[in-house]
């Protein structure tokens, strides 16, 4: 009986890799393929944000820019004779000064916590750090008191507005660096977000409360009833559809009752019918019952959806049926089982729904037009039509006024994007 002996090489250089093993150069090369392809991507994403940033920085420049100035200046890539409040961040008015206050303590708050590795202001126990409370404490107290200096010398047309901009900018960064400073990041990364954090927080205050078009958009608009109506309108036409949707798509999903399939197919083909298609016979109908100029005239028409129904249908066909057979021999009934199971399993459509249902309804202008007479009873978006009117000088006026009104839009995407993404995925990958 012979047994083979396996000599190991003395050198282990020597030795030949196995199949499958990568050598230095293959490291090499996959290390360099993996860099260029990090940086492609990069690259790729500067270049979609771009695209989505510069038509939004050329409207906010328009916005600031008073219409002659900008047209005879030949149309620059920068503001041009843009008018400054004579204030300090501590002039307006008590509210002004509270807002604008916690705002800017928000952002921080937010900044820092997310830099902890936090999800939001849920996970604000990170506060408790004496390092990243100075850094909101002292970043707040910087913005206060050298804002206020950067105001001054933007309305006098001061040539020292470079130097203050400057200075503030760096002791904003710094207060920040205080927190972003972590023992798991390298110093010049966090050296890098504290700066690009002082840059925009320092340019975002100034232009959002140093800013005249912006009070001017919104006295000369008399956006604040406007806008609180279109909120209102919105709240409940969002609540409403979210009743009326879920109720209906718990039927279509899970109850059995003759011709389903084809109430469904009518249900949904209603999608197919523009809202121009019944204009003309939902106004007389308003009119007839004398809801003009009301909130129910606003409202009721679209109280319910044909989209949200299929929408939330299609998530709850993806709730297994052997929870409903346990939830029925455990007594529950078919609202229980709905609040209880249907409705937390599928609440990432129910959010993705919300918003769009919201952004529907505080975008409305075609209806609101044709059934409000009165301009006391004006939503927002056709306050923003007469702003402009014919002179070409109130053009900078009515884009502030339009930024104003989406500043609502904007943030209810930011407080939903997580529930956004998780809806839109839902079901793209399963394993």
């Amino acid at each position: 009986m012979s047994t083979d002996v396996v000599i190991a090489p003395d050198d282990p250089l020597d030795a030949v890799p196995a199949a499958g093993v990568a050598t230095a150069g293959t490291l090499g090369q996959s290390s360099t393929r993996h860099t260029l392809g990090l940086v492609g991507q990069y690259a790729a994403l500067v270049a979609l944000a771009a695209l989505v940033v510069t038509p939004l920085l050329l409207t906010l420049i328009q916005a600031l820019s008073p219409p002659p100035a900008y047209l005879e200046a030949g149309r620059p890539l920068h503001p041009v004779a843009v008018d400054w409040k004579d204030r300090t961040w501590f002039t307006g008015g008590a509210f002004s000064v509270i807002a604008r206050t916690l705002v800017v303590l928000a952002i921080l708050v937010l900044t820092q916590i997310k830099a902890a590795g936090g999800r939001g202001f849920g996970d604000a126990s990170v506060l408790r750090e004496p390092r990243v409370l100075a850094a909101v404490v002292g970043g707040l107290v910087a913005v206060m008191v050298l804002t206020s200096l950067i105001f001054a010398s933007l309305f006098d047309r001061s040539s020292a507005t470079t130097l203050w901009f400057v200075v503030a900018m760096v002791v904003v960064a710094a207060t920040q660096f205080v927190g972003f400073a972590r023992p798991d990041r390298k110093t010049w990364v966090s050296a890098i977000y504290a700066a690009t954090f002082g840059v925009g927080l320092v340019i975002g205050v100034v232009v959002a409360f140093g800013a005249e078009t912006w009070s001017r958009g919104w006295d000369q608009g008399d956006l604040g009833p406007a806008m609180v109506r279109s909120l209102v309108v919105t709240v409940l036409i969002t609540a409403c559809q979210l009743v009326t949707s879920i109720l209906a798509a718990y039927a279509f999903a899970f109850l059995k009752f003759p011709f389903k399939n084809v109430v469904f197919a009518f249900f949904v083909a209603t999608m197919l019918l523009p809202l121009e298609v019944t204009l003309l016979a939902n106004v007389q109908t308003i009119r007839e019952l004398d809801w003009i100029d009301t909130n129910q005239g606003l409202v009721l028409p679209f109280a319910a959806t044909a989209f949200g129904t299929f929408l939330i249908r299609q998530g709850f066909r993806a709730v297994p049926p052997e929870i409903q057979d346990a939830t029925r021999l455990d007594g529950y009934g078919h609202l229980a089982f709905l609040w209880k199971f249907a409705v937390p399993l599928t609440r990432p459509v129910i959010a993705s729904f919300t918003v769009i249902s919201a952004l529907g309804a505080w975008n409305q202008y075609l209806w609101p037009q044709a059934v409000i007479d009165s301009d006391s009873s004006q939503t927002a978006q056709i306050r923003l039509r007469s702003i402009v009117g014919t002179e070409i000088s109130n053009a900078n006026t009515g884009i502030a006024a339009a930024l104003l009104v989406a500043v609502p839009v904007v943030l209810l995407l930011i407080a939903f994007q997580r529930q956004i993404i998780r809806g839109l995925t839902a079901g793209a990958v399963k394993g």
